[in-house]
Formats: C-alpha cells, structure tokens, sequence
C-alpha cells in the first residue's frame, strides 16, 4: 500500500540519496525529494512542506544539527530522522535534545532502515487519528 507522505532526503553524498529514494520507494513511499546540502534541505522544507526528513548528521555548508534545529524551528511537527555515522553518545544526545525523533546509524541494514520507516509511519498515523 502506497504512503501519501512527502518525503525529503537531505545528505551530501549523491549515492545515499539515490539509495535512499530507493528505499523508501520499496517501502512504499512515492513522493520524495532530495537535497545535497542542509542550506537547501530547509529551503525544501519551507516549499515541499515534508511529513519526515531522513538527515545526514555531517555535511559542508550547513552541519545536521544546524540544519535539525533549523527545521525544528519553522516545522516542529516534521519528524527527523538522523542518518549518520556519529556514535558517540554526547553527539547523538544533542541530535535528540535537539528534537531528532529517530536516529539510524551509518551505515544501515535493509531491515533496520524499514523497523525505523515503519516507526516514523506509526507515529503519523497515529497523529492523524487524534486530529
């Protein structure tokens, strides 16, 4: 069953954004867009109005706890999801503190990339049944 959820993919590495879009078009995820950089993953954020952000947590030009805050800040209901390889517990902890709903680690199985699709689908369900 397809998703009617807009999905935007921010992460520098051209490769993991083709693969992402991959994934979650297996998973059932038909509107998706991408962006190569933090700066233009909010821009996106602002015009597509995405329901999840799966987020690279290292990037130039703008860094993913910048670029988290910077989403929290203009859309608090979009659900974050960090990408990244970044394990250290204190930077994982800001990336949380900082309003990250769910954090995959880099790189990713198959199966724990769609236990973590099927949560952030839950959780909007789950919203749209209370409003």
């Amino acid at each position: 069953m397809p998703f009617a959820y807009r999905v935007l993919a921010i992460d520098d590495s051209p490769h993991f954004r083709i693969l992402m879009t991959k994934l979650l078009k297996r998973f059932g995820f038909e509107t998706i867009e991408t962006a190569e950089n933090g700066k233009i993953g909010v821009e996106k954020v602002e015009s597509f109005k995405p329901h999840v952000v799966f987020l690279d947590g290292i990037m130039p030009e703008m860094d993913g706890l910048t670029t988290l805050r910077s989403i929290k800040g203009r859309s608090p209901g979009t659900i974050v999801v960090v990408t990244s390889s970044l394990s250290e517990r204190d930077k994982v902890l800001q990336f949380k503190e900082s309003g990250a709903d769910f954090y995959l680690m880099k790189p990713f199985e198959e199966a724990k990339f769609q236990a973590v699709a099927q949560k952030v689908v839950n959780t909007l369900e789950s919203r749209a049944k209370e409003s």
